[in-house]
């Protein structure tokens, strides 16, 4: 026979385990999940010098390599003297030195320049949607935008584009430019600024040995804030490496072998940025 309370005593300590079980499951972390990649719209085709992208809203970067893919949600940057190239199905996208691109993960697909300088290229009438501050660009040729801090300046080189920000639209055409602040609508459109000219080495290369550095030259024009050097090869259009000088010269390191272009363009204190110069030389020889 069972003693009396004995029963109550085994159901107490019943409870009491079950307790202390439930409270240990609650205690244990769940395990994490890892966040999926959003979708693969662009390809890195080129990278000189540090690229970095971050997928997990630049908490964490990590550096790239050609052939990686970039996704929705992901953040591309480059190094103070880094330059990167990426490939969209309908346009491709040159990102200058200390420059930041992002990818937002919504439904309308769109690129955001976040800050430095990226120059978009693609034919039809709209390329894609471009994000800027407060800022909305659509349209098709070449364009170049400077983002810096609330401030960004595009240069259209060929085609069309339209500018809108505040309820107001201003379309730009190859050889103009306009500008914009977050908050304000975006000014006239406005002629380019002279191209640089008087470049050393121009047509007439110069040589330099592997390991230093080739010495550009130009003469920088009136009221130029800021120069944009790119060095290309002779098969293509692709920018291999890229500088910002506040001023002639420009000190630049090929480290390939061979035979390269280089050109110049110059950006006024408005952020436009003129058309690129003509195109100067460099031989690259063994030391």
């Amino acid at each position: 026979m069972t003693a009396p309370g004995a029963r109550e005593g085994r159901l107490a300590c019943a409870l009491l385990a079950a307790l202390v079980l439930v409270g240990a499951a609650a205690a244990t972390p769940a395990p994490s999940r890892k966040k999926s990649p959003g979708i693969v719209v662009a390809k890195v085709v080129w990278g000189e010098q540090p690229v970095e992208r971050s997928a997990e809203g630049r908490s964490s970067w990590q550096r790239v390599r050609e052939g990686d893919p970039m996704h929705t949600g992901d953040h591309l940057r480059t190094s103070a003297t880094g330059v990167a190239r990426l490939d969209f199905p309908w346009m491709m996208v040159t990102l200058g030195p200390g420059s930041e691109l992002s990818v937002p993960p919504d439904a309308v697909l769109s690129t955001v320049l976040d800050r430095g300088r990226a120059e978009f290229s693609g034919e039809g009438r709209d390329i894609v949607k471009i994000e800027v501050g407060e800022g909305e660009i659509r349209g098709g040729g070449r364009l170049v935008l400077w983002r810096e801090g609330e401030r960004t300046a595009a240069t259209a080189l060929s085609g069309a584009f339209r500018v809108s920000a505040r309820g107001r639209t201003v379309e730009i055409r190859a050889g103009e430019g306009t500008w914009l602040v977050d908050g304000q609508p975006p000014g006239d459109a406005t002629p380019l600024p002279r191209s640089p000219d008087g470049l050393v080495p121009g047509s007439d290369p110069v040589y330099v040995s592997s390991g230093r550095a080739a010495e550009l030259h130009w003469a920088p024009g009136t009221g130029a804030s800021l120069h944009h050097v790119e060095v290309l090869s002779m098969r293509s259009d692709d920018v291999l490496l890229a500088r910002n000088v506040s001023a002639p010269p420009a000190r630049v390191e090929i480290p390939w072998l061979g035979t390269f272009r280089w050109r110049v363009s110059a950006r006024a204190a408005s952020g436009v940025e003129s058309a690129p110069s003509s195109e100067g030389y460099v031989c690259v020889v063994e030391r």
